[in-house]
């Protein structure tokens, strides 16, 4: 008898484990089923698929005549590559490449108006135009989904921006206004908060000299000489008060956390125009730094490890950012190579990547990324958030790719350990 229950013991702890395990592993999926629209269970099969979509977009686009089409983007549900055709007669061309040839089942070709010569002619010159007409927060994008131009405003700057917006009409972009959100306060989490603050992880907040929050913490680099660096959007330099060196002080401020004046170290690198990114240089040898994302809005996997990074090369892909204000959202890929205008047409902020998630004021310098597809929590970060527009239907966050960065300074990411 007693071995009897012994045994049905050790099967019953065993299929807890399992079961234990099991939602663990799916958790971390979480975010993306709400995307998706589909059961968490369904989400490693569509990482899988998009894999191999972007795999495909990668061999497809070098051999598009820009004359002959119009971009491509991919859709992770349908199992597709979308290829926007203004010349049908290349089709067989294109089928005939023996690098298509094993693919040809995922490809779909689509009548479309603008070649991809035509449409960067006209993102080109509408972005000169909302410099000399002095617009403001305006940002211009292609968008192959819709073939087209699209215009990101804010109707609070229409009197601003009547120039430009008569003067634009003449390309026949997709305009989107944005007005306020009528939800513009912080969300905050279902779970109760229990940890204790030992580490900083990407995407919680910083705070100023002052205690006010100003933008998140992005991914954790290291330059030859061992100094580490955190990563932030450039434009948290602005309007903060300086220390005697001529530098902005961050202090780490976690969720769910007044501030807490645990100093980071300066602001010692940092760009608004053309590239949105600064640089604060960790002094406090007592602070603990982690390559860890936060993500505890999610019971489990309240933290994600750092894997690798990637360029973005497909529009319709996922991308997922963390940040103070709205911390974990996700979406997908709308526009590659975006540009933002502000400041009355002085500034202006280039190769940015707009995805359809939710970003609010503090969420800036928020890590990036995307799920890696493997059994444990791991991500690919991309970049760092630097804007967003928002209102009751419409949802954009601007990231600047990681690449951009390690253009002008030589800095490795950091990776979980």
């Amino acid at each position: 008898m007693v071995t009897r229950n012994k045994h049905f013991l050790i099967s019953l702890l065993s299929f807890l484990f399992i079961l234990q395990n099991h939602s663990m592993i799916h958790a971390q999926y979480e975010p993306l089923a709400e995307l998706w629209e589909v059961s968490v269970s369904e989400v490693p099969t569509l990482l899988t698929i998009e894999k191999n979509l972007i795999l495909v977009d990668s061999i497809l686009t070098p051999i598009l005549d820009n004359s002959s089409f119009g971009g491509t983007y991919i859709s992770v549900k349908a199992n597709k590559v979308f290829i926007n055709t203004i010349n049908s007669s290349m089709i067989p061309i294109i089928k005939a490449s023996p690098k298509i040839q094993p693919y040809i089942n995922l490809l779909s070709f689509k009548n479309a108006t603008n070649s991809t010569f035509r449409l960067n002619s006209s993102f080109n010159e509408l972005t000169t135009l909302a410099q000399n007409l002095k617009a403001n927060n305006v940002m211009i994008g292609i968008n192959p989904k819709f073939n087209n131009i699209v215009i990101y405003l804010n109707q609070k700057d229409n009197e601003t921006n009547k120039n430009f917006i008569d003067s634009a009409t003449k390309f026949y972009p997709i305009m989107n206004y944005s007005t306020s959100s009528t939800n513009s306060t912080t969300l905050r989490s279902k779970i109760e908060e229990r940890q204790i603050y030992e580490r900083i992880l990407d995407g919680e907040g910083l705070h100023n000299i002052f205690g006010e929050q100003i933008c998140s913490v992005g991914p954790l680099m290291k330059d030859n000489f061992n100094q580490f660096f955190y990563l932030t959007a450039g434009h948290c330099f602005a309007n903060q008060p300086l220390n005697p060196a001529g530098f902005v002080d961050f202090y780490h401020l976690p969720w769910y956390s007044p501030p807490t004046y645990d100093y980071i170290g300066q602001l010692e690198h940092y760009s608004i125009s053309p590239y949105d990114f600064g640089l604060i240089h960790v002094i406090n040898p007592i602070m603990l730094l982690s390559a860890i994302i936060k993500n505890n809005d999610y019971e489990r996997y309240q933290e994600l490890f750092i894997e690798d990074s990637a360029s973005v090369i497909s529009v319709g892909v996922h991308l997922c950012k963390s940040g103070y204000t709205t911390h974990v959202t996700c979406g997908e890929v709308t526009e590659l190579n975006a540009a933002i205008v502000t400041d009355f047409g002085t500034k202006i902020k280039l190769e940015t990547i707009v995805f359809d998630a939710i970003s609010f004021e503090g969420d800036s310098g928020g890590p990036v990324y995307s799920n890696a597809l493997h059994l444990e929590p791991f991500v690919t970060v991309v970049g760092i958030a630097i804007n967003a527009i928002s209102s009751d239907d419409l949802d954009r966050t601007a990231a600047l790719p990681l690449d951009v960065v390690r253009r002008f300074f030589d800095l490795t990411l950091i990776l979980t350990s």
